[in-house]
């Protein structure tokens, strides 16, 4: 019976999500975007560890693909560049089916982009209309991809409708409880 209750509460609490803690604008976005708020915010946690913190940044009354955006997230614990481009590589599968080749360059692409991360560390995507996407690793641009069709995949993974993620994707678009 007990095996039973822990199972239960393991299945209860895995995809857990907290309350974000409130993210300062990264400075990088200065250029592209003058809110000095989000639009939306959430954290990601599985069993009590907190994954990362999650903002959505633009100047638009609400999020669209066709106006700059950005997706900035706060680790809450040390991931390595190969552990983020695996994940980020996963989801962009599982919501697009793409080709193995596609997938490849993608995965390629990003291991150029992505450090390996610590507690606190900082990764923004800000996404340009008819350009592409640009990476930031705490306030320094690690890169930028011209692809639109990549950089819609990328973001994809948590702005979606399709996300493995819908609760956080209600908190960063602002329509929580939606």
């Amino acid at each position: 019976m007990l095996h039973k209750y822990i199972a239960f509460l393991l299945v209860v609490l895995l995809p857990h999500f907290a309350f974000a803690e409130t993210m300062e604008k990264p400075p990088e976005l200065a250029p592209y975007i003058k809110a000095e708020s989000p639009i939306g915010q959430g954290a990601l946690t599985r069993l009590w560890l907190k994954g990362y913190d999650a903002s959505l940044w633009t100047d638009s009354q609400e999020w669209s693909m066709d106006a700059p955006y950005a997706l900035s997230l706060r680790y809450g614990m040390d991931f390595s560049s190969d552990e983020i481009v695996e994940k980020s590589i996963e989801e962009i599968e599982r919501i697009n089916k793409l080709s193995k080749e596609t997938l490849a360059t993608y995965g390629q692409q990003l291991s150029k982009l992505f450090p390996d991360v610590r507690k606190n560390d900082v990764i923004t995507a800000m996404f340009l209309p008819n350009k592409g996407v640009i990476f930031f690793h705490n306030n320094r641009k690690t890169g930028e991809i011209n692809d639109l069709t990549f950089a819609k995949h990328f973001l994809g993974i948590w702005l979606s409708p399709q996300t493995s993620e819908p609760k956080l994707r209600s908190a960063l678009i602002g329509k929580q409880g939606a």
